[in-house]
């Protein structure tokens, strides 16, 4: 099984779904690379397990710097991650868009 990404509440546009690790890859450092926040924490981090062992629950908030304004604001996150065989094959990540925007002068 491939590796796959999903965003179910992407931004107009983005894809809400990305199969395969080389192009998750491109698919993510394309993203980073035009998006105008650095990432500077990781907190508020709660790993939920499930009763399927292959499966986990992951709330965290990112903490960033927009790097035009300079302006730091922070957006909670749900992952809902699948390995098989120690290797992760399936990311579905919830981002709070409505956050992520105001952060960066879109909303």
């Amino acid at each position: 099984m491939s590796l796959q990404l999903e965003t179910p509440f992407a931004a107009p546009g983005s894809p809400t779904r990305t199969e395969g690790k080389q192009r998750v890859l491109d698919y993510t450092q394309g993203s980073r690379a035009v998006f105008p926040v650095r990432f500077d924490d990781c907190r508020d981090v709660v790993v939920h397990e499930t009763a399927d062992p292959e499966l986990i629950v992951v709330e965290y908030e990112l903490v960033g710097k927009h790097l035009a304004t300079g302006v730091t604001a922070a957006a909670p996150f749900i992952g809902v991650l699948r390995t098989r065989n120690g290797k992760l094959t399936h990311w579905r990540e919830y981002q709070h868009t409505l956050a992520i925007a105001r952060a960066v002068g879109q909303a």
